[in-house]
């Protein structure tokens, strides 16, 4: 791939953290620890970790006519993603996340202005993708949006990257024209109707949902780590041993550096252990994005290679 360009299209979402000792019962009000504004969004979770590691990212997506918007767009801008193309429309997308003390979490969406991203807003944009590697898609945008992208850039000199969250099923050809396939254990779980309780039930789901896609899926473990699945191989990846902090956004910190990886030609060995890494500083450290490590967090003396690391 000539380009390196990774055009991100998802959600944006301003995040409202509840630090808390656990979930109230029905009828219960619960006192919390602590509140946390952050932003969030998987799709713009995942562009801030790709630009934050140094990778040309372009934000595809809709914020509401809001100070909730205006702050998204204002923080993806710092970690220097390109904005210019997010519209304002509507109200803005809200996440309410609720963070337990072992780092776990609970979260509920408002969709808000990701719900009315159209197929007419991606032919606005057409001309990105003549110059982009990656193409990365969640599902917190209309469905009928994420099919349209994948179809129209199938046979593009590009790659295709579906998170399937929140999941839903898909159709048969959308699945096959993914050339990568990003799930969690529950997610996996859902697509397969298989339950999944360890890494190796993981690989074995990943075996089974292989031939369904276009050659690669990836299914994160949460404190247990992620497994990789391919025609030629399968592994697991054990997470770093790390005290948690908050695991909001550990997953699209993972996404983000294994696209980073990708894009820098290393092994998919190298990929894991670079997307393990980064998602494992992510969550020792509070909030979404404040807490993705940047290029300099992971390469302090210039190394660009992640098994140099280990």
């Amino acid at each position: 791939m000539e380009s390196k360009n990774v055009v991100v299209i998802g959600s944006l979402n301003y995040d409202i953290i509840v630090k808390q000792q656990r979930m109230p019962n029905i009828g219960e009000t619960f006192v919390a620890d602590e509140l946390i504004q952050s932003a969030g969004g998987k799709g713009a979770n995942q562009a801030a970790q790709c630009a934050k590691l140094g990778l040309p990212t372009f934000m595809i997506g809709k914020v509401g006519d809001d100070r909730f918007g205006e702050a998204l767009v204002g923080s993806l801008t710092a970690f220097g993603v390109n904005t210019s193309y997010i519209k304002k429309q509507g109200s803005t997308g809200i996440g309410v996340v609720h963070v337990m003390p072992d780092g776990d979490y609970y979260s509920t969406i408002v969709e808000g202005a990701n719900h009315l991203i159209t197929v007419n807003d991606i032919d606005e944009v057409a001309h990105l993708f003549d110059s982009t590697a990656f193409i990365v898609l969640q599902q917190e945008i209309p469905e009928e949006v994420v099919e349209y992208i994948i179809y129209k850039y199938k046979n593009a000199k590009l790659k295709i990257v579906l998170n399937n969250a929140p999941a839903r099923n898909i159709k048969e050809s959308i699945l096959k024209s993914v050339d990568i396939l990003v799930v969690n254990e529950t997610e996996a779980a859902f697509m397969s109707g298989k339950t999944i309780q360890s890494p190796f039930d993981a690989i074995n789901v990943g075996k089974e949902m292989l031939p369904q896609t276009g050659g690669m899926v990836v299914i994160t473990l949460g404190k247990e780590g992620s497994v990789v699945i391919t025609e030629a191989y399968s592994e697991f990846f054990p997470a770093e041993n790390v005290q948690a902090v908050d695991a909001t956004g550990a997953g699209d910190s993972f996404i983000g550096a294994f696209i980073y990886a990708l894009s820098q030609d290393f092994s998919i060995d190298q990929c894991m252990k670079f997307a393990t890494h980064v998602s494992a500083i992510t969550v020792t450290k509070e909030g979404g994005q404040d807490s993705f490590p940047t290029k300099g967090d992971i390469f302090p003396t210039g190394l660009k290679n992640p098994v140099a690391m280990n």
